[in-house]
């Protein structure tokens, strides 16, 4: 890694670490490929220096990219795509597609056969299969930009925990964890919710609001899965994450009520991931959520809920896999996210069609409404 100044950039060079303003605005995220217009940004905002890798970078363009492409650059062998936009004609995106589908058939399968035929739980295998989601992308931020094509999944629960599992095999790449470890928070995402399979099916997709009575018989779904994991042959990280992945920092969770360093740390981390997925999936009573709202239901939280080092790097890092994105506002303006807010990251600057700017973070009436 090495540091040079704006004037020095050179198209294809990739980023080292997240690039801001003077204001604190980011700029251009880590691990960006640079482009001319990249540079051009970086330069009109006044940025001295850059941290760049010292990786050997093709400035090659794919065949298959439009020449006036400027967004996509061949990186090591793998391409990058900088406006974080989904081509789903992709081969890329179709070998992602593949390998997920695959994933909730073989999945679906042998949970069930664990949870009604009593059936032993190979893991490793599980794990493996689960992986080869992962081996079908180029970096975790693409696999967590293809996850936001897949909301129109069925609301299952084998959808919510592959997806819960392959967000926490990203949050532990973005955490910088061993990758051994990295794993184990992968297959805590897998069985996290395996105690839903035990609870009546009608009140898991009942398309309204729960009854006093149902909303406390789902609440035995964490004491279930993990009754039905303990005698099992599994990490006890994985059997903690199924029975506290509800219990909150500040003892507001549940079933125990548990609070800050009672809580296993493979559960804090799924708990994070297991509520961003749920609120930006879609349900049978709501659509998905705007990724924006859920970082604002997060901030409101404040730090109390959830450990704090987990969850700051959770939403920088999901708000910066935005940048460049197209997006609706709640007046229904259309625009693009140029620059994220540090101190309020739901909040960031759009750039509008007519080339005007909106700040979010000083229009309290505006919030991002859904990603185009």
């Amino acid at each position: 890694m090495k540091s040079l100044f704006a004037s020095e950039l050179q198209e294809g060079m990739v980023t080292a670490a997240d690039t801001y303003t003077d204001q604190g605005y980011l700029v251009v995220p880590k691990d960006t490929v640079l482009t001319k217009n990249l540079i051009n940004r970086i330069i009109n905002n006044n940025v001295l220096t850059v941290e760049i890798t010292g990786e050997e970078i093709i400035t090659k363009k794919p065949e298959s990219a439009d020449s006036g492409d400027e967004n996509k650059l061949l990186l090591t062998g793998n391409f990058i795509d900088i406006s974080k936009s989904v081509d789903t004609t992709t081969k890329q995106y179709q070998m992602f597609k593949k390998a997920y589908d695959s994933n909730i058939e073989n999945l679906s399968d042998k949970i069930n056969d664990v949870v009604h035929k009593n059936a032993p739980i190979d893991v490793d295998d599980m794990l493996e299969n689960t992986l080869e989601i992962v081996k079908s992308t180029n970096s975790p931020l693409s696999i967590f930009t293809m996850l936001s094509t897949l909301k129109n999944y069925d609301d299952s629960t084998f959808n919510h925990s592959l997806n819960v599992s392959l967000i926490c095999n990203i949050f532990g790449h973005w955490l910088n964890f061993k990758e051994k470890d990295v794993e184990l928070l992968t297959a805590c995402g897998l069985f996290h919710d395996i105690g839903k399979l035990l609870i009546p099916q009608e009140i898991i997709k009942k398309p309204g609001k729960l009854t006093d009575e149902e909303f406390a018989i789902v609440k035995t779904h964490p004491k279930r899965g993990y009754d039905l994991l303990k005698n099992k042959n599994v990490d006890p990280h994985i059997q903690m994450a199924a029975l506290m992945h509800h219990e909150k920092c500040d003892g507001s969770g549940y079933p125990m009520g548990l609070t800050g360093d009672k809580i296993d740390w493979c559960a804090k981390i799924v708990t994070i991931a297991d509520i961003y997925e749920a609120m930006t999936a879609k349900r049978v009573y709501r659509g998905p959520l705007s990724p924006f709202k859920v970082i604002s239901m997060f901030e409101d939280d404040g730090l109390k809920k959830y450990e704090p080092q987990y969850i700051l790097t959770f939403l920088e890092h999901v708000v910066n896999s935005y940048v460049n994105c197209r997006v609706k506002l709640s007046n229904g303006a259309e625009g693009d996210v140029i620059f994220i807010n540090k101190v309020n990251l739901s909040k960031p600057l759009i750039k509008t069609a007519d080339n005007s700017f909106i700040d979010l973070s000083k229009s309290s009436d505006l919030s991002i409404e859904s990603i185009l």
